[in-house]
């Protein structure tokens, strides 16, 4: 077993004596593990179909030298299991590596992943050092982060991708999942909303929204007001957009959240973005997650908020925040105008200049948002904006500067170039308004 041997030493160098619990998995699981791989998983066909050409033939350790390559195979060849599974719709497919304790999770997983329609695949990507997996199921015990790339179908969204950790363990001479949330909180998987069941899916040909099971009609009045109101934010919004929007209103309050959370809790819904497997990261769209105890009372105004956060995910990050935030405080004054609330809008502008325009030097900046007045300031100087140079020209400073906006001087100058205002330009016409 040269190959091996290879692999365990250059290990040990990188990682030194620390790791000794974890080598020692790793040189019973590379000896025992490849016997455990049935025929049909030593195949080309089967990795081919599933990894997009990757054959086992083609496995090699990764660039650290870590993982022999029977080891790499054999998960390598149940991942691809895995992805087949779903694409067959095949449920004793995707359970015949799984440990007996944990098949009606993953059970669980499987039916939801199919009620979205989704075609996976998984990719190994690196051992994990766990020694908390070891002392649970034994040395012939490994853990992995895998990447799992997925579409939705009826989505119209590009490949998309996640995060996973498996654990797999030998028992009787073959290769189990025996845990799929190790890693949790180190790599922040595992909150999908097809990590949390049983759900439904509510699809249409310009929305899609998931729900705990049996909330069909709360999904199907969600979906029509979303369809609704994307159209008012696409007649509002002239740049790239997500053509189909997706909600998530789950009880669960874990699902789509970041570890640590990095949103703050006191809005009704969020936009979390949909990670690319490409390498430049930039996502492919986003979910929008109403928060559990705003589900029942989200109406339309906080719909076109969301949703104007939503269409320029894919744009970039570089905007400053009072741009995006009151580019949607300016969407949701809108509906809520439309929806016969327009006292209740003047009433909040009236305010917002006695309390927070007269003592006014410059713009919120992004790391000011806990701050009282900060999206209320953003929402009058986009509103402000507007009146002085239009829409359009607002939009097409968003579009720029979330794209190349890498710093304030970058932002100023866009600002400068797409509307003819300066920051201090623009301060002194909201401080105009204070009454």
């Amino acid at each position: 077993m040269p190959g091996l041997w290879a692999a365990v030493r250059r290990w040990v160098v990188a990682e030194g004596p620390a790791v000794w619990p974890v080598v020692v998995a790793m040189v019973v699981v590379g000896g025992g593990l490849w016997v455990g791989v049935p025929s049909a998983g030593r195949g080309v066909s089967l990795t081919a179909e599933a990894m997009g050409g990757t054959t086992l033939q083609q496995v090699r350790p990764s660039a650290t030298g870590d993982v022999d390559p029977r080891l790499g195979a054999a998960v390598d060849a149940i991942l691809a299991r895995r992805g087949i599974a779903v694409k067959q719709n095949d449920l004793q497919l995707f359970l015949r590596d799984v440990a007996p304790e944990i098949r009606p999770e993953q059970r669980q997983v499987f039916e939801n992943m199919r009620r979205l329609g989704m075609s996976v695949t998984y990719r190994r990507a690196e051992v994990w050092t766990n020694y908390e997996a070891v002392r649970r199921y034994g040395l012939a015990t490994g853990t992995f982060r895998v990447s799992m790339r997925y579409q939705i179908s009826g989505s119209r969204l590009a490949q998309a991708a996640t995060d996973v950790g498996y654990t797999y363990t030998v028992r009787d001479g073959r290769l189990f999942l025996v845990d799929d949330n190790d890693l949790d909180r180190a790599i922040g998987s595992g909150r999908q909303p097809w990590d949390y069941g049983p759900i439904d899916v509510v699809k249409r040909r310009n929305v899609l929204v998931v729900v705990d099971q049996g909330r069909l009609a709360y999904a199907d009045r969600q979906a029509d007001e979303t369809v609704a109101m994307a159209r008012k934010i696409r007649n509002l919004w002239k740049g790239h957009l997500q053509i189909v929007p997706m909600v998530v209103a789950m009880r669960e309050p874990g699902v789509l959240t970041d570890l640590p959370p990095t949103i703050r809790g006191n809005e009704p819904a969020r936009v979390q973005p949909i990670p690319s497997p490409a390498k430049d990261g930039r996502p492919v769209g986003g979910w929008i997650v109403v928060r559990p105890e705003a589900q029942a009372g989200f109406d339309s105004a906080q719909l076109s908020h969301a949703l104007m956060h939503l269409l320029p995910v894919r744009l970039g990050e570089e905007a400053p925040r009072w741009l995006a935030e009151g580019m949607a405080q300016y969407a949701e004054s809108l509906q809520l105008i439309a929806t016969g609330r327009g006292k209740q809008v003047s009433a909040a502008r009236d305010d917002i200049r006695r309390r927070a325009l007269g003592d006014l030097v410059r713009l919120p900046a992004d790391d000011e948002y806990d701050a009282t007045d900060s999206d209320d300031i953003s929402w009058l100087a986009v509103e402000q904006l507007i009146k002085q140079v239009g829409l359009r020209a607002v939009t097409d400073f968003y579009l720029q500067v979330a794209r190349r906006g890498y710093n304030v001087q970058a932002q100023q100058r866009l600002m400068l170039e797409y509307t003819g205002f300066s920051e201090q330009k623009l301060v002194d016409a909201l401080r105009s308004l204070a009454q």
